[in-house]
């Protein structure tokens, strides 16, 4: 009977505790909902100055709508969170709500590697290819291909534009090229083309692809042609066709 008896006691208390806790559950559930959101929190765990705490705010008033003075359990975060990664430039965000009444916001930038120019019209790449715009006063410091660009979102030109992260990958790891190069354009057809530093030739190199063996035929070029003709023979050397170093004197 005592072992009966304490079994008792042990349950009853057990459901008394329970009991409690959910009581305690239920009125801080009950207190939270009825917080109001009074501030904005945006945190920028970034280097780069493509957002601005004032640009998610912003962004926040004209497409969420009103959230200063909402109940914090109103505010659908996971709609803030889709709204915010709609924009190019935001490569991840995270929003939550803490009981002091505040919506805290944390925006991931997402960092340029090359920047593409099309005449007045430019746009910055990320290492997974993802494009998005320029911004009106920030420029980031990484390399400029200009010329005709191809349509780098889809199909050829999106093939097109992994070789040219590819090559500029290969030519920053290069002890040889990695300080000569002044310029790249691209031209018609998509084919690369590219100037040294203190040279005035250009070095057709094509689509990029095969960035290797197309530089090591541009070191031939400069060990084996260049001593026997001179500087300022030829215009142009096309390293664009496999295996083959055309110069030409006219273009």
């Amino acid at each position: 009977m005592k072992i009966q008896l304490r079994h008792i006691v042990y349950t009853a208390t057990l459901a008394l505790l329970l009991a409690a806790m959910s009581l305690l559950a239920v009125s801080a559930c009950g207190a939270r909902s009825a917080v109001l959101c009074d501030a904005l929190d945006v945190q920028l765990p970034d280097e780069s100055e493509f957002v601005a705490p004032e640009d998610v705010k912003g962004f926040l008033d004209k497409r969420y709508g009103a959230y200063i003075g909402v109940r914090l359990d109103s505010l659908d975060l996971d709609r803030i969170e889709t709204l915010l990664e709609s924009k190019g430039v935001v490569e991840s965000c995270e929003a939550w709500t803490t009981p002091d009444g505040v919506l805290h916001v944390s925006v991931r930038q997402r960092k340029p590697v090359l920047r593409f120019q099309r005449g007045a019209t430019g746009f910055y790449m990320d290492r997974n290819g993802e494009v998005f715009p320029l911004h009106k006063t920030y420029t980031a410091d990484v390399p400029v291909i200009e010329g005709d660009i191809p349509d780098v979102e889809s199909g050829a030109g999106a093939a097109w534009a992994a070789g040219v992260l590819r090559m500029m990958d290969w030519l920053q790891g290069s002890k040889q090229w990695k300080d000569q190069v002044d310029r790249i354009s691209v031209g018609k057809g998509g084919d690369l083309e590219m100037r040294l530093k203190d040279r005035s030739e250009r070095f057709i190199l094509g689509w990029p692809d095969g960035i290797d063996g197309k530089l090591d035929l541009m070191g031939k070029y400069f060990s084996h042609i260049l001593p026997a003709v001179g500087d300022g023979c030829y215009k142009s050397v096309n390293l664009k066709y496999n295996k083959q170093i055309i110069c030409r004197k006219d273009i």
